[in-house]
C-alpha cells in the first residue's frame, strides 16, 4: 500500500511542481500530510512529517518524515529522496549530510556533489565544487561527487587561475597544486594534460584572467513594505497656551512649521503617508493631512494600528478604518474589528463583525474579501491568497474567495514559517 502512495505521490507533484511555491502541513492522528497551495496532496501522511527548510525557491524545499522508524528527507518539489542514514543541514544549492568531523554534500536532486567527508566547499561553477579536508581543498565533480584529481589545493581559489575563451565560451582552470604541479580542468570536469591544454588554450584562443565567469543566485524580490514608524521628516514640538495647557504640533527637520501646536496630541501615521492622528480640546481623534486640513472629522474616542497602512477608530457607533495610502476612511463601519492577531496576519487579514456575521477584511486595503460560514469560525494565518480556516476548534484551508479547500478537520495547519518568520522580520525591521 505504501509503494502505490508513494507512486501516486509521484504523479500528482509532477502536475503540481510548476506551480507549488507553497507546501502547508495537515496534522492528524494518523500522521502529517503536505499539500500544496491548492490544497493539492503533495506527501503523506507520516509520521511527524514537516517541512524543514525553505529558502525563495521551489528548489530548496525539503521535508523530513520517519518511516519503519527511521528519519527520511525528502526533496518536496521533485520528491527527490536523500541519501538515508544521516541528520541534514539546508544550505542554498545543497544539503549538508552530517558525519563525523563534518558532512558529505548533497545536490537538490539527492545525488552527492561531494562523497567525501568536508568541513567546508565552495562552488565553482555548475559542474566543479571545492570541498576542504583540514588544510587543504581538493576539487570534485559536482554531478557524482567524485574527487576529479587527488592532489591538495593550498588557499583554495587563490591558487586557480582562469582561462576564457570567447570562441567556445567556456573557462578553462590552471590549478596550482600544493605537492607543486599545475593542473588543468574544463568547464565539464576533464582532466587535461598539460599538452591538451596548451592546445586548447592555442586553438580556441583562451586568454588568462584574474577571475572567473561567476553567477549568481538568482534576484530574491520582496514586496515593497509601507513603513511602520513615524518618519524622522517631523520633529513633534509643544507650547503652553494661555491656560497653562500645552499643544502640540509638527515642524520638519530643517525647523519648517508644518502643524501648528493647537492640539492636545498628535503623531504622524508613518514614512510616505501626508496624515497625522490629533485630538482635539474635547480629546476626541480625528485626522487631519500636512495642510493642516480635516480628513476625518473629530467624533472618535481612540485610534488603533491594524497594519503597516491602515487604522481602526472607534467611536460609539462601533469601528470604521481609515487608509493611510490611500487617505480613505471606510464608510462601510463594523461592530468591531480584531486587532488581536500576530502581526504579519494583521498586516494582510482578519475579521470583523457585523449583527451575527463575521466577514474576512484586507487589512492593508480596508476592502472587505468574503463572509465566513459561521459567526464563530476565524482566519487564523495566511500565505499569499490561501488562508488557514478555523471552524469548531479544527483547522483547514480557504481560497481567497472564502471556497474551503481543505475541511477544517486537523488539530494544526501549518503554512510556510520560514517564509513568514522573514516577512515579520522584514516588517519589524522598519519599526527600528
Amino acid at each position: 500500500m505504501r509503494k502505490f502512495v508513494l507512486g501516486l505521490a509521484i504523479v500528482l507533484v509532477a502536475c503540481n511542481i510548476a506551480s507549488a511555491k507553497e507546501y502547508i502541513t495537515l496534522e492528524s492522528p494518523a500522521g502529517n500530510t503536505i499539500v500544496d497551495e491548492k490544497g493539492s496532496w503533495i506527501l503523506g501522511p507520516y509520521d511527524n512529517l514537516h517541512v524543514d527548510y525553505m529558502k525563495a525557491s521551489n528548489e530548496f524545499v525539503y521535508g523530513s518524515f520517519y518511516e519503519n522508524g527511521q528519519k527520511r528527507y525528502v526533496n518536496l518539489s521533485n520528491l527527490s529522496y536523500l541519501p538515508a542514514g544521516y541528520e541534514y543541514e539546508f544550505d542554498y544549492y545543497y544539503a549538508r549530510a552530517l558525519t563525523d568531523g563534518g558532512f558529505k554534500l548533497v545536490n537538490s536532486n539527492g545525488t552527492y556533489a561531494i562523497n567525501d567527508v568536508v568541513h567546508n566547499y565552495s562552488a565553482i561553477n555548475d559542474k566543479l565544487i571545492l570541498g576542504q579536508k583540514g588544510d587543504y581543498w581538493y576539487l570534485y565533480n559536482k554531478t557524482n561527487g567524485v574527487q576529479i584529481m587527488g592532489n591538495p589545493i593550498k588557499g583554495g581559489w587563490e591558487n586557480i587561475k582562469f582561462y576564457w575563451s570567447a570562441v567556445d565560451k567556456k573557462n578553462l582552470f590552471e590549478i596550482y597544486t600544493a605537492d607543486g604541479y599545475i593542473k588543468y580542468v574544463t568547464d565539464e570536469g576533464i582532466l587535461l594534460s598539460e599538452s591538451e591544454a596548451l592546445n586548447l588554450i592555442h586553438t580556441n584562443n583562451y586568454e588568462k584572467s584574474t577571475t572567473g565567469d561567476g553567477s549568481g543566485y538568482g534576484d530574491f524580490s520582496t514586496e515593497k513594505f509601507f513603513s511602520r514608524s513615524p518618519s524622522n521628516e517631523y520633529v513633534l514640538f509643544a507650547e503652553i497656551d494661555k491656560k497653562g495647557n500645552t499643544l502640540y504640533g509638527m515642524r520638519t527637520s530643517e525647523n519648517t512649521l508644518v502643524i501648528p501646536a493647537v492640539y492636545t496630541s498628535i503623531k504622524h501615521l508613518g514614512k510616505k503617508f501626508d496624515y497625522f492622528v490629533v485630538t482635539d480640546k474635547n480629546h476626541k481623534y480625528g485626522i487631519i493631512d500636512s495642510l493642516n486640513k480635516i480628513v476625518v472629522p473629530f467624533e472618535f474616542d481612540s485610534y488603533e494600528r491594524l497594519s503597516d497602512r491602515s487604522f481602526v477608530l472607534k467611536y460609539s457607533k462601533g469601528v470604521q478604518i481609515f487608509n493611510a495610502h490611500l487617505g480613505n476612511l471606510y464608510n462601510d463601519g463594523y461592530d468591531s474589528i480584531d486587532t488581536s492577531k500576530p502581526i504579519y496576519v494583521l498586516n494582510k487579514v482578519t475579521t470583523a463583525t457585523k449583527g451575527q456575521k463575521k466577514y474576512v477584511i484586507d487589512t492593508n486595503s480596508g476592502y472587505e474579501v468574503f463572509q465566513l460560514p459561521d459567526y464563530d469560525d476565524d482566519i487564523t494565518s495566511f500565505y499569499n491568497d490561501l488562508y488557514v480556516y478555523k471552524s469548531d476548534g479544527k483547522y483547514g484551508l480557504m481560497d481567497y474567495e472564502g471556497h474551503i479547500v481543505v475541511e477544517p478537520k486537523f488539530d494544526k495547519v501549518t503554512i510556510d514559517e520560514p517564509l513568514l518568520a522573514a516577512y515579520i522580520k522584514e516588517m519589524e525591521s522598519f519599526d527600528k
